[in-house]
């Protein structure tokens, strides 16, 4: 005791460093020890996985809401490792979601089972706030889904989403082995603006919603409040031409490519109605690809750029 109280700086920061050691090795030992159960579960032929979730947690943080509409996250779960290698036998789980109480967390469902000749499943959360949110506020859920049958193992993910007040938005929505995504596009734009003379209207004059849905379609073609243009490769993606937005898309910036003696489509422009949502659904040449963006992917695989009213 003698000792400690006269180096008592010292001793505070053995302590200190001591503490922080332990919490430290405690950390690390559960990371490891999940690593070893997992590897022991797949010497059992026990595959249960997923793009998003992790054994030891994952953190995500996504900054595109828009804080007043729900915002829905999509979590893909499969039994393989490769094509060759997965779990010949039903895996039974159950799933978990923890929010805060500024925000309502619907599961799509609670549970399910991915049968070895599905490969893949997945559930949807829905965030519905249930008050008002600022720019930059954000809310943090923590999702985790575990195996009952025929092995048990635990996976689970942690979302911060933001909210950012961006006129226009977009986001993907993809899971492997699905055969198409969706590219979602949110245009928070609340007007028009004239492009083309017309009436009492000059070029780059405001029109509200309500002057807008009284024009002709004549003259409401004149008017835009977002006109969004997109690029993508087609030896990855096929868009489905049934879509309105590729059915109606503007004469501009209409691109097609040349592969193997045929014409595709690989880029296309359309337009986007004030304060509304649009989606488009590409079929994918690899469905083993998962092109979730902005969450599993830093970059999109459709490039997208919006002309906006202002």
């Amino acid at each position: 005791m003698k000792f400690i109280r006269k180096h008592k700086k010292m001793s505070i920061i053995v302590l200190s460093s001591l503490i922080v050691f332990v919490l430290i090795a405690t950390v690390f030992g559960r990371y490891i020890h999940n690593i070893i159960q997992n590897y022991i579960l797949e010497t059992k032929n026990f595959y249960f996985n997923s793009s998003i979730l992790n054994i030891n947690g994952k953190n995500y943080s996504i900054m595109n809401w828009d804080g007043v509409n729900s915002y829905t996250l999509t979590i893909d779960l499969n039994n393989y490792k490769t094509d060759e290698i997965y779990t010949t036998s039903d895996i039974v789980y159950t799933v978990q979601v923890s929010c805060p109480n500024t925000v309502v967390c619907t599961l799509s469902k609670n549970g399910g089972v991915i049968h070895p000749e599905d490969s893949t499943d997945s559930y949807q959360i829905t965030v519905t706030p249930i008050q008002s949110f600022g720019e930059n506020d954000s809310v943090t859920l923590t999702t985790s889904v575990e195996s009952s049958t025929p092995y048990h193992k635990q996976m689970s993910a942690t979302y911060t989403i933001g909210v950012e007040r961006s006129d226009f938005s977009y986001e993907i929505v993809d899971a492997p082995n699905q055969k198409f995504l969706t590219i979602n596009f949110t245009n928070a734009v609340s007007f028009y603006e004239v492009s083309e003379a017309f009436g009492d209207y000059a070029v780059g004059d405001f029109v509200s919603v309500d002057d807008y849905t009284h024009l002709s379609a004549t003259d409401q073609a004149k008017c835009y409040s977002a006109i969004v243009s997109i690029r993508y490769d087609p030896r990855d993606l096929f868009v489905d031409m049934s879509n309105k937005y590729y059915i109606n898309r503007l004469n501009s910036n209409y691109y097609e490519e040349t592969i193997d003696g045929n014409q595709w489509v690989s880029g296309f422009s359309f337009k986007v109605n004030a304060s509304s949502s649009s989606a488009i659904n590409f079929y994918k040449d690899d469905i083993t690809q998962n092109y979730t963006y902005p969450i599993v992917n830093d970059t999109s695989i459709i490039q997208v750029s919006v002309q906006l009213a202002n």
